[in-house]
């Protein structure tokens, strides 16, 4: 099997965070609704460094040499598996219906529960 070249520049020591696409339906971006694809937004998120740098490998990878697999590109990786835990969300804690649509999540972290 043949390596893939380098095609990317090595992260800054302690990147932990890129812009991904992510798909939402509707025009006002609201969250929770239907289950069709819609546009694309731009979403800031962080993740594990480790994560980040597998997902990348595997989608550099897959891009340039297994055609099949269908990943072009990191949103390739990252839509399918977030829709996939989300459903899996919905049917544990919401009975297998979409939450409640939210227009805005509040900023930072929810305070901790007693």
């Amino acid at each position: 099997m043949t390596q893939p070249p380098e095609t990317a520049p090595e992260p800054t020591a302690g990147v932990n965070e890129i812009t991904v696409a992510v798909t939402v339906s509707g025009d006002d971006q609201v969250t929770g609704g239907g289950r069709a694809s819609g546009r694309r937004v731009q979403r800031t998120v962080n993740f594990d460094q480790e994560v980040l740098e597998r997902a990348r490998a595997a989608a550099t990878y897959l891009a340039a040499y297994e055609a099949d697999a269908g990943v072009r590109s990191l949103a390739d990786i990252v839509n399918p598996a977030v829709a996939a835990y989300v459903e899996e969300l919905e049917r544990r804690y919401n009975g297998g219906e979409a939450f409640r649509p939210v227009v805005r999540m509040p900023p930072g972290r929810p305070a901790k529960r007693a």
